[in-house]
């Protein structure tokens, strides 16, 4: 393993911002990884990209050079996809023509056994000795959106955003990256850390604190190389930008397929859980709560304490929410009287008057009667976040369906639910309270719909349990920076 802790910013630079980039063991096979990094680096004019193939006049257009040190330029980061037992090979060249930064995309090393880490041992003994920083091996690569830099394979525009994702696995990632994308998430930056011959985890925590580009991080974890630095960068971070982590290896399979994948030791779980606590970092179940979590920190105000108030379709779903909330520590806030009289002239007198709030009627289909309940349980001070369970906007095909709806029809309709959803936006951000929506019944929703929720700065979840779970790690954040505010 590297010891050079420190990692200078130009090392950085060449990394996230490289004027030129040699992709050793480019291809014109499509699909290929030398392929597919071509392919994204080319989508950027003004960097200079050099293909390098022994075996190919040129790849994808570009004159193809036989060895790195052919290229007739400097060369600021090498993207390596060739075979693992050529990397040291390649490493020397590397070192031989300055390069100074390269991401090693090639797998077979110590997640392979013995022999692997012999061969990583050597890679990065050879790296260290020419002063070169590098990624991975075992990568699938990494990202910038702010220079449009992507060794990912992934073509087209990137949008740029807050959010980075680093993830010691690549197929992990990837799904994370999509999966905030879907949720209309730009990223700022991330990284399939890989094996971490080099760069660990910490390196790049440490960068990101201050990079102004990114204000939460997302992190997938398997284990810790230098866990003592990571939790105590974390504990100067987390008061200024909330760091989300999955980390795995917590139990006894997990563990093992943990080191199987990276070669890294997943350690005790225990250790881990305290040590995040105690540094602020919120550690979530999975990657799909990872990403509830990082929309809610992004677009929603943190709650003020952990008082929910319910607002439901029907008596059953506000029991079942209730429960949900209730296992996960939160408390069913009681109504205050004004709040009462607010809604007996808003709801049939059928409704329970008491927390959950029932709507027990057709109400729940019209989004103005829906934003006046809920301007109402906002403005009462019992109250510190609403979780709304009610399928108030219906997709096209049940507005034409059931409703009977022409297009025209359904597009006017569309737009007066959309003006009453920018007006609980208002409300949101003007009482410093958060919406959390599921859809009562499952498949009811279209992505468009769930869009114009998001666009309106409801946190949209798809049951109670993960509703109530999101809010609850938002509470435990607000508590934590509390505390911090309080020393």
């Amino acid at each position: 393993m590297n010891n050079m802790k420190h990692v200078n910013q130009d090392s950085w630079q060449r990394l996230f911002s490289p004027a030129t980039v040699a992709v050793i063991g480019a291809s014109n096979t499509a699909g290929s990884w030398g392929n597919n990094a071509m392919r994204g680096l080319l989508n950027t004019d003004g960097r200079r990209v050099y293909p390098v193939n022994p075996n190919s006049p040129e790849v994808l257009g570009r004159k193809a050079y036989r060895s790195v040190a052919d290229i007739p330029d400097t060369v600021d980061l090498a993207v390596i996809v060739v075979a693992e037992k050529l990397v040291p090979v390649v490493m020397r060249e590397c070192v031989a023509k300055g390069v100074e930064a390269a991401i090693i995309i090639t797998s077979g090393f110590g997640e392979m056994g013995e022999e692997g880490r012999k061969l990583e041992a050597e890679v990065a003994a050879i790296a260290r000795q020419g002063g070169i920083r590098f990624i991975g091996p075992n990568s699938m690569g990494h990202a910038d959106t702010r220079t449009q830099l992507s060794t990912f394979g992934q073509f087209g525009e990137m949008p740029r955003g807050q959010v980075a994702v680093l993830s010691q696995s690549g197929s992990t990632c990837l799904k994370i990256v999509r999966n905030l994308a879907e949720s209309g998430i730009a990223l700022s930056k991330y990284v399939s850390t890989g094996n971490e011959a080099d760069l660990l985890m910490e390196d790049y925590l440490e960068y990101l604190a201050s990079d102004d580009d990114t204000k939460i991080i997302a992190v997938y974890i398997e284990g810790l190389r230098d866990g003592r630095r990571f939790f105590n960068l974390a504990k100067q971070i987390t008061p200024h930008k909330p760091i989300v982590v999955v980390k795995v290896g917590g139990t006894e399979e997990s563990a093992r397929a943990v080191m199987s994948h990276t070669g890294a030791l997943a350690g005790a779980d225990a250790i881990y859980a305290a040590a995040f606590k105690q540094s602020g970092v919120i550690r979530v179940e999975d990657d799909d709560e990872l990403c509830d979590v990082v929309y809610a920190l992004l677009n929603s105000p943190l709650p003020r304490s952990n008082r929910v108030g319910i607002l439901s379709i029907g008596g059953g779903p506000g029991a079942l929410a209730a429960e949900a909330c209730e296992k996960e520590g939160l408390v069913i806030g009681k109504l205050e009287p004004a709040t009462i009289t607010r809604l007996d002239g808003l709801l049939s007198s059928r409704w329970p008057r008491r927390n959950p709030v029932d709507m027990a009627g057709p109400s729940a289909a019209e989004i103005s009667v829906v934003s006046s309940l809920l301007l109402a349980m906002m403005e009462d001070k019992n109250l510190d976040f609403i979780l709304l369970l009610a399928p108030i906007i219906m997709d096209k095909g049940l507005l034409a369906g059931r409703l009977g709806l022409g297009p025209e029809a359904v597009k006017i309709y569309r737009e007066k639910e959309e003006k009453n959803i920018m007006l609980i936006r208002e409300n949101i951000e003007q009482y410093e309270k958060p919406v959390v929506m599921m859809w009562q019944w499952r498949g009811l929703s279209d992505p468009q719909i769930t869009s114009l929720f998001r666009q309106g700065k409801f946190v949209v979840c798809g049951n109670a349990r993960s509703a109530a779970r999101v809010m609850r790690y938002l509470v435990w954040y607000r508590q934590y920076l509390d505390s911090v505010t309080r020393k």
